[in-house]
């Protein structure tokens, strides 16, 4: 998604302290809520309540409630007692101890924290641990996909009264995120014809970028798909988003959506399916990788 630039936001991520403290509420990390989210997994398998395993594990109800929602974090001695309680498996152990760990290391984008928002600060958070992201854009270039001359100029249309430092250090950031292609993640973006016709910044912008995207389709684990205009009605028109996939496949999907004045994450499964056939739709009505890759080189090659 292009990830537009919306307010700035603050975040600090505490253990029960601050959470019963009676303090301001905290956003739940991504990580955090995905610790949260496997421990609620385990603890309605057992059959027990939250009230019952709270009790068991000597800690208040209400935190343990914060704890799987990801708004606390257990804290180690915690955590190893729900893993005894709940009967979890060695691996999947280990799994929650190291998410548990990562949930309090700060993230590379913090050092944007000034500047960024809260919705692009949530998508980056989604995208760091992510193993296949799938987005749909029919507009614009996917975030991870631009150019830092493309990106300027969208950034700059988005928020017309950002300061020009601000720009180039939130150009800096979204070049650092692209960086994350070279790194593990397999991407998978279906982009309408719109999006690479339109000219962002002039036809010699748009062509750098088209060449851009011919690059990283060729040396990275990236598949590119364009919706031509033929294609007629799909169940995702008219949205952008973006589903995200982590390493272990019993993890809940997220998807992130983007509008021009509000966000949403959603992890509950029955949206989640409704996005994974939308972008199914979508994706039937695409011209296949090779055919889309051919369309983008001959539009290239008219814009010399």
């Amino acid at each position: 998604m292009h990830d537009r630039v919306i307010v700035k936001f603050a975040r600090r991520d505490d253990v029960e302290g601050r959470a019963r403290s009676g303090g301001p509420s905290v956003r739940p990390t991504v990580r955090s809520r995905r610790l949260g989210g496997k421990l609620g997994t385990y603890r309605r398998g057992s059959g027990l309540s939250g009230t019952e395993l709270a009790a068991r594990l000597g800690i208040h109800q209400a935190t343990w409630s914060k704890v799987e929602s990801g708004k606390a974090k257990a804290s180690p001695a915690v955590l190893a007692r729900a893993v005894e309680e709940l009967g979890i498996p060695g691996d999947v152990a280990a799994q929650l101890t190291e998410l548990r760990r990562k949930a309090d290391e700060a993230g590379w984008w913090q050092d944007y924290g000034d500047i960024l928002s809260e919705a692009v600060q949530m998508l980056i958070e989604l995208e760091a641990d992510a193993s296949w992201i799938r987005t749909y854009e029919g507009e614009v270039i996917p975030g991870l996909l631009q150019t830092r001359d493309y990106a300027e100029q969208v950034i700059a249309a988005g928020a017309p009264h950002m300061r020009a430092a601000d720009i180039d250090r939130y150009l800096e950031l979204r070049m650092r995120r692209r960086e994350r292609l070279g790194q593990g993640p397999r991407l998978t973006a279906i982009i309408g014809e719109a999006a690479i016709r339109q000219q962002v910044g002039g036809p010699d912008v748009l062509r750098d970028q088209l060449r851009h995207i011919v690059e990283v389709i060729r040396g990275r684990d990236v598949t590119v798909q364009v919706v031509p205009f033929s294609a007629g009605a799909h169940a995702a028109l008219g949205e952008s988003f973006v589903i995200i996939q982590w390493p272990d496949e019993a993890d809940p999907q997220a998807v992130y959506v983007d509008g021009v004045t509000s966000w949403t994450v959603h992890e509950r499964s029955g949206v989640i399916r409704s996005y994974l056939h939308a972008i199914a739709s979508v994706q039937s009505r695409a011209l296949p990788p090779r055919a889309s890759l051919d369309l983008i080189d001959d539009l290239i090659e008219e814009l010399r």
